[in-house]
């Protein structure tokens, strides 16, 4: 008969199934990129009048003060975004500023529009 074989075998790959050590899923190495769904994504309202960003997730906002980028759970009083619209952007770094020039030149920005000699 034939079941006695098929058994058999069935039996065998069962065994070498069950010998294989288990699947571990984990992110990659912080040293190594990640791509497609396992890159992360951060989310921002950007405010081109301003070049100021604003990460709903952190509760963080980020802008440009002399020359240097900040970060703060507030912007300085001088700085005010109320009125003016935010534009959603989604960004693979959790420091919006590294991409900023990518964000100016898709979205605009208070410097994108200057001439050379301002």
């Amino acid at each position: 008969m034939r079941t006695k074989p098929l058994r058999l075998a069935a039996a065998a790959l069962l065994g070498a199934w069950l010998a294989l050590p288990p699947l571990a899923l984990a992110d990659p190495p912080p040293w190594a990129p990640a791509h497609g769904y396992r890159a992360k994504q951060y989310r921002y309202l950007y405010y081109p009048h301003h070049e100021v960003y604003y990460a709903p997730a952190s509760q963080l906002w980020f802008w440009l003060d002399a020359g240097r980028w900040r970060v703060g759970t507030a912007l300085p009083s001088r700085i005010v975004v109320a009125g003016f619209d935010g534009v959603s952007v989604v960004l693979g770094t959790e420091r919006p500023y590294e991409m900023n020039a990518y964000v100016v030149e898709r979205y605009g920005g208070r410097h994108k529009h200057r001439h050379r000699h301002d």
